[in-house]
């Protein structure tokens, strides 16, 4: 073989090693393209489309990228196909990153302000208790509390309210309510989503709130985590009165689940909140006993309220208070 005819082999493998890396490169726009418009056919039963849900802001780090090398590479067709899902997932977040007009309450209509706090491994009680101090909620709704460091008294926030009213659901849910003002407990239902439904007494009247925190679809066969989610979202348009619906649902806002609470009930992040609002994993945050600072990464505590509402403001706060989660702050108007 001369050497003429070896350096014509090799142009041909570097130009076959080339088309199929350009090749390589469309696959993943092209996985987009057929995973998406599968969130609207099929949910979230194929498992593809549901880990897409909990990535779906974070594929921006790759495609943009990918976008940029397809420019700088003259690569027209691969451009075009990588700027749709760019497009996509920038026009679905993009409300989140508009200025918000913020709303006063009108003089026929009181506040309400709700936190909903999901306090697992927290290992000591004096972070938590400042957080909640500086936020003072009217109605504290917690998830994942310890009986180590649960007490009536709460160490003392007791003191931040006239009466303490405190329900607390079975040993099961491990979720617990503070409430300025009187509950009524209605149910604690394992089979929906650990759900602690209450009535509260509000000086304008009767509200009924339910904190929720079901086992994470990784932790229980997804089918299970979706007919329990679902069921739950039937209770809802049942409730005639004002409704919140608040926790940690371990679903994102691109979830299946999620759109079947927002279609009775409006999430007050998306009506007043700003930015991607991610409240879990807060930092320091460990899995198998090793510690990551990767900061929160996912959206999944939530405060859903009925029309009887409006959302004057909805924040994730920056201080978890030693938890693995953010709490989640919503302050609410409701017409006398």
């Amino acid at each position: 073989m001369t050497n003429t005819q070896s350096n014509s082999i090799f142009k041909k493998l570097i130009s076959a090693s080339r088309t199929i890396l350009w090749g390589i490169l469309y696959l993943p726009s092209l996985c987009f393209l057929l995973l998406y418009p599968l969130r609207w056919t099929s949910g979230d039963s194929l498992d593809a489309v549901r880990m897409t849900s909990y990535i779906f802001p974070w594929l921006l780090i790759f495609f943009v990228p990918l976008f940029v090398i397809s420019i700088v590479g003259r690569r027209k067709q691969l451009a075009v196909v990588t700027v749709i899902p760019i497009l996509t997932i920038a026009l679905t977040f993009a409300p989140l990153f508009l200025p918000k007009v913020q709303t006063t309450p009108a003089p026929d209509r009181s506040t309400l302000k709700i936190m909903s706090y999901n306090m697992h491994a927290i290992k000591d009680i004096r972070g938590i208790v400042e957080v909640i101090r500086q936020e003072k909620p009217d109605i504290l709704l917690i998830q994942e509390y310890s009986n180590r460091l649960f007490s009536p008294s709460f160490h003392g926030l007791d003191n931040l309210y006239p009466e303490l009213y405190m329900e607390v659901a079975s040993k099961d849910f491990r979720q617990a309510t503070l409430s300025r003002y009187p509950i009524k407990p209605i149910s604690a239902e394992l089979d929906k989503g650990r759900t602690q439904k209450m009535q509260i007494e509000l000086p304008t009247g009767t509200i009924e709130v339910w904190n929720v925190h079901p086992m994470p679809p990784f932790l229980i066969p997804p089918e299970e985590f979706d007919a329990q989610m679902s069921a739950l979202a039937e209770d809802i348009p049942k409730v005639d009165g004002p409704l919140i619906v608040a926790g940690d649902l371990n679903a994102t806002d691109q979830s299946e689940i999620y759109r079947k609470f927002n279609q009775y009930l409006q999430d007050a992040y998306w009506e007043t909140g700003w930015g991607f609002g991610f409240s879990y994993p807060a930092s320091p945050y460990k899995f198998m006993e090793m510690p990551f600072q990767t900061g929160p990464l996912w959206r999944i505590d939530y405060v859903f309220h009925s029309q009887h509402f409006s959302a004057i403001s909805a924040r994730t706060l920056t201080a978890s208070g030693g938890s693995d989660h953010l709490p989640i702050v919503v302050e609410l108007s409701i017409t006398k």
